[in-house]
């Protein structure tokens, strides 16, 4: 699962969207606005700047600099400086705004100068970000020396006070979004505890109920999710009583007509009939097998040596005249697993590869939190697109229905079922001979207390 799957990042990923999105608003919002279309990018009236301009070239000497202070806390700036700053450059696409100021200060010198914003020509004067960042600067000579430098740019006060607000907004903002956040996490958790639940119920169906918290919704769906694993339950309960009903008649069924069989005067027909009948049996008791991983509860995983248990289990099939191998075995090998359900599956998978080849070898590798137990003989081999349809039940890629060639197709279906109530992985591969390779996959045991 990537990260932009997940639903608490998804919801987060807007709240925090939402919130830039939200700040950027509300800081384009409190940029002053023109209230007045001669007041080009919030700098002074001409008016106003003839009257400060006045205000100041009347003043005593002594006192224009604190005059100039006084004046200056509205939403542009004004400071007394000796001349021009340096690298001053006067803009002919700001010619406009001189001649307004001229035409109320005639006879005094007048020079404007500002750079062009990268996003101006969308807000041409209006005193938006783009010209808050790129301000227009205003030099008018005085009279009594010196030059009034005025800028379309809030005063320092001004500012402080713009930047107090900024700072007060985005902590309030940032405790809402963290509120927000935790707020999200809370209702999204039922969320993934359900998600487990349902990724669980394949493997147990016997787990606990989920807890049905959070929202009206997720209890909801909580509570759904219980009584349908309630009625799976009891519908898989109901097949095993009756495939387990059925198989006992059958058995009876069977075993009268083994007896009979014994009359048959013909015995080549008296043989095919017993095999018949052998065959049935095997198979009733291999469904049976089936039925009751889904209908009996999920066993205990123990700690199984690994180097007593493969050498009794190929020991037992060399005795019998089979060629098996096993290679090299710790004997600090253990992985947790029920000891019946490993036996079957190994004696099942070393009986089919002595069935399709003429030798099996046994090996057992050991990684970082898992041991492999491989079963490869030297037959045929599976071609590599049927491999994914080995283990399913009933199906066989020998046509035949003779249990010496395969059976009924259930001996993979039972090595993969018992795989998965072991909680082991298991995987069907083409050996390095060219025959079947089939890996067991367990998790070391614990160590023993």
């Amino acid at each position: 699962m990537t990260i932009a799957s997940n639903l608490s990042f998804r919801l987060a990923a807007i709240l925090l969207a939402g919130f830039i999105a939200l700040q950027l608003l509300i800081a384009a919002v409190s940029l002053p606005a023109t209230d007045n279309p001669r007041r080009a990018h919030n700098l002074p009236l001409p008016e106003e700047a003839a009257a400060i301009v006045g205000a100041i070239d009347r003043a005593p000497p002594g006192e224009r600099v604190a005059l100039a202070r006084t004046l200056d806390g509205a939403l542009y700036s004004l400071r007394l400086v000796p001349r021009l700053p340096d690298r001053w450059k006067a803009s002919a696409e700001l010619e406009d705004i001189a001649g307004a100021y001229r035409s109320v200060l005639p006879g005094r010198g007048i020079s404007v100068e500002g750079r062009r914003p990268r996003f101006g020509g969308r807000f041409g004067a209006t005193p938006r970000a783009a010209r808050f960042f790129a301000p227009i600067r205003v030099g008018i000579a005085l009279r009594s020396g010196g030059v009034l430098l005025v800028t379309s740019r809030p005063s320092d006060r001004a500012r402080a006070y713009l930047q107090g607000r900024a700072v007060v907004g985005a902590l309030g903002g940032l405790v809402l979004l963290i509120a927000l956040l935790f707020a999200v996490r809370q209702t999204t958790r039922p969320l993934a505890a359900l998600s487990s639940g349902v990724r669980g119920l394949a493997e147990d169906l016997d787990a606990p109920d989920l807890p049905e918290t959070g929202p009206r919704e997720v209890r909801a769906l909580a509570a759904a999710f219980n009584a349908m694993k309630r009625e799976i339950r009891a519908l898989m309960a109901e097949r095993t009583r009756v495939l387990g009903a059925i198989a006992h008649d059958l058995r009876t069924y069977l075993t009268r007509l083994r007896l009979r069989a014994e009359y048959i005067d013909d015995p080549g027909q008296r043989a095919r009939a017993v095999r018949d009948l052998d065959e049935m049996t095997a198979l009733v008791n291999d469904t049976l097998v089936l039925a009751d991983r889904d209908a009996a509860p999920t066993p205990r995983p123990e700690r199984v040596a690994l180097a007593p248990m493969l050498a009794d289990i190929v020991g037992a099939h060399v005795e019998l005249g089979g060629a098996v191998a096993l290679g090299p075995v710790p004997d600090t090998l253990a992985i947790a697993a029920t000891p019946l359900a490993l036996r079957r599956m190994l004696d099942n998978l070393i009986g089919n590869g002595l069935r399709h080849g003429e030798q099996v070898a046994v090996t057992v590798v050991a990684g970082a939190g898992w041991i492999d137990i491989a079963v490869e003989d030297d037959g045929p081999g599976v071609p590599p697109e049927l491999l994914a349809t080995l283990g399913q039940p009933f199906h066989r890629l020998d046509p035949s229905r003779s249990r010496d060639t395969g059976g009924a197709g259930l001996g993979l279906a039972i090595v993969r079922a018992l795989a998965d109530r072991d909680r082991a992985t298991l995987v069907f591969e083409t050996g390095v001979a060219g025959g079947l390779r089939v890996t067991l996959r367990y998790r070391p045991a614990d160590p023993p207390a």
